[in-house]
């Protein structure tokens, strides 16, 4: 976005008004996030067996149907071809070996090495844009994550996740950091974590010892770290030392996080989590939560620092609750959402959280009141660049062969009119606009913004508005629980004013 040879022509004009101008043009603009022709699935580590059964969702707006090419790490022949996808038709594609196949989960022996037979990248024939919704499931456990497409890529990351803070010794946890290289020649240094963290190298679960850790990767090429954590070690490094590490690459790379299993708090139960994130400098000030359907000690914020002296604020307070620096994480108490429960689930409830500067911003979130059922959500910060469409998510009731209850949560701009937002479920049945009105929440701090939290959905599920909305899902059944956020991480816009006349001073100066 350009501001052309704009002259002020004797007229008062202040800098801060154009810029205003500029910002609001631009917020006019499409986006879609996670929608995208491209899309990049480095690998991650499992311990034990979190998922047995892996299945990729592919949906789309388009209606005409078109053709997805999967490769699979630095191939360039084609590894699976999916076929038909449009919007009346999403597609699957299901991993023959779910567990362990070294393609999606590496075995113990590939990790800490670098890797050029694992990860995928889907690529659609023509151009079109699609999601990638990466879906696993076991026994006990699921889990879920949605690619960010070319969003994804970027060469500045933090290593983001929750602390993992069970106790039980019987317990199978672990934290897994999942990387791909879109270039050849790229060099990835991971840095600033505990230094008594230890990770696996091959067989060796703390074969790793090193402070900082440089890997060189050509395109398609991978490498996944694990740090193990031992079951009841309430003092081991491993349980969150990790946590806010700085990934650094000379080209952009694609990264995924994964604890498979973690316990966010003293629990018995665990369950998985798993997500894409994005480089820092595509990262935003302000953040919504949406609670699931837990309890407070499985329903919290986790903010992550990406430079010094950030100022954490929630609900509108005008005093920090916390400043942290760059790498620092804090967890947010459950207290601060509009409604908190140690004993019944409070789904809907939301929070407000700001920083005075850029954040990584992560959820743990359950799909019922058990504690079995906690999974890990990366958040998009809000922003008037927020799509005004998701359509749609496949599938709401199955989690990779699990059947689970289907919900979402919907973060939508205070200016939309409920009647504007065009809901639909079960294939193609419309969400009446009161039932909208009977759950919309208001947000404390902010008059921007609205939440909604609905359950009970079936079949695929789209969006379709005529402002800015961010749409997030969930599901459980008995021991297991899943989530996934289907909006945002749009590029937080950036506007540069030269002067090519003038002084630089109004109002006798050109700006372009």
């Amino acid at each position: 976005m350009r501001i052309a040879d704009f002259k002020s022509n004797g007229t008062n004009v202040s800098l801060k008004s154009l810029l205003l101008i500029a910002f609001v043009l631009i917020c006019s603009f499409k986006s879609f996030a996670q929608l995208s022709d491209l899309h990049y699935l480095p690998p991650l580590k499992q311990a034990g067996v979190a998922f047995s059964t892996q299945i990729m969702y592919l949906s789309t707006p388009e209606t005409t149907p078109f053709d997805v090419n999967v490769y699979k790490g630095t191939s360039t022949t084609i590894f699976t071809t999916i076929s038909n996808v449009s919007n009346a038709t999403p597609r699957t594609y299901t991993l023959l070996t779910g567990g362990d196949n070294d393609i999606t989960l590496l075995t113990a022996a590939n990790c800490g090495s670098v890797q050029s037979n694992s990860g995928l990248r889907f690529e659609s024939t023509g151009g079109q844009k699609f999601y990638v919704n990466w879906r696993g499931s076991s026994t006990n456990q699921a889990s879920s994550l949605t690619s960010k497409g070319r969003a994804a890529l970027g060469t500045a990351f933090k290593w983001g996740g929750i602390p993992n803070k069970g106790t039980n010794p019987s317990a199978i946890l672990n934290a897994s950091l999942g990387i791909m290289a879109s270039e050849d020649n790229t060099e990835v240094t991971i840095f600033g974590y505990d230094p008594n963290c230890t990770f696996r190298n091959a067989t060796g679960p703390n074969g790793i010892t090193n402070d900082l850790i440089t890997i060189n990767l050509n395109k398609g090429q991978t490498y996944v770290l694990e740090a193990v954590i031992p079951g009841g070690s309430q003092d081991h490094a491993n349980r969150a030392g990790w946590l806010g590490a700085s990934i650094s690459s000379t080209k952009n790379i694609a990264v995924n996080i994964g604890e498979m299993h973690f316990q966010p708090s003293i629990i018995d139960n665990q369950d998985c989590g798993i997500d894409q994130i994005i480089p820092e400098n595509t990262l935003g000030k302000k953040y919504i939560f949406v609670r699931g359907k837990g309890i407070d000690n499985t329903e919290f914020p986790v903010v992550i620092a990406t430079q010094n002296g950030t100022n954490i604020y929630v609900n509108g307070s005008a005093t920090p609750l916390a400043t942290i620096n760059n790498g620092d994480y804090y967890v947010i108490p459950s207290t601060y959402y509009s409604q908190s429960s140690t004993t019944a689930p409070v789904p809907g409830a939301n929070m407000l959280v700001t920083t005075s500067k850029e954040v990584y911003a992560f959820q743990s979130i359950a799909g019922d009141v058990s504690t079995a059922t906690v999974d890990i959500n990366f958040i998009a910060p809000v922003n008037c660049l927020l799509s005004n469409t998701v359509d749609n998510i496949p599938a709401i009731t199955d989690m990779a062969g699990r059947p689970v209850t289907g919900g979402i949560t919907i973060i939508a701009s205070t200016a939309l009119s409920n009647s504007n937002i065009v809901f639909k479920h079960n294939n193609g049945t419309q969400i009446p606009t009161a039932t909208l009105d009977s759950v919309q929440r208001s947000v404390a701090g902010t008059s921007e913004w609205k939440t909604f939290f609905l359950s009970g959905l079936t079949g695929n599920v789209s969006l379709s508005a005529t402002g800015p909305i961010a749409v997030g899902f969930f599901g459980a059944t008995g021991s297991t629980g899943a989530s996934g956020y289907f909006s945002g991480f749009e590029t937080i816009p950036t506007i540069e004013v030269n002067y090519s006349q003038g002084n630089g001073c109004l109002p006798n100066t050109t700006l372009t």
